[in-house]
C-alpha cells in the first residue's frame, strides 16, 4: 500500500523543527554553572542560593538560549541587580 504524498509535509516539519539560533546572552549574565565555577560551590547549593536572591530582589533570572553539547537549549542566567 502507498501512501499519499501530504502536500503540507514540508511546512510541518519547518514548524516543529527545533530552532538552532542562540541569543547573544549580554555582559554580566551567567549561568548556574559559571557561578558555581567561580565560587567554588556545588551546582545544588548554587542553584538553592540562586532562587533565594531572585525571590528577596537581588538578583534578577532571564532565559537564553544557549549551546549546550550540540543542541541550543534555553537555559536560565542571572545577574546581580
Amino acid at each position: 500500500m502507498k501512501r499519499a504524498t501530504d502536500p503540507d509535509l514540508a511546512r510541518w516539519c519547518a514548524v516543529l523543527a527545533t530552532s538552532q539560533t542562540q541569543d547573544k546572552v549580554p555582559p554580566g549574565w551567567l549561568t548556574a554553572k559559571e557561578i558555581s565555577d567561580r565560587i567554588g560551590k556545588a551546582l545544588s547549593t548554587v542553584g538553592g542560593q540562586l532562587g533565594r536572591a531572585v525571590l528577596e530582589g537581588a538578583a534578577e533570572r532571564k532565559t537564553f538560549r544557549i549551546l549546550t553539547g550540540s543542541v541550543v537549549r534555553p537555559v536560565p542566567h542571572y545577574r546581580i541587580k
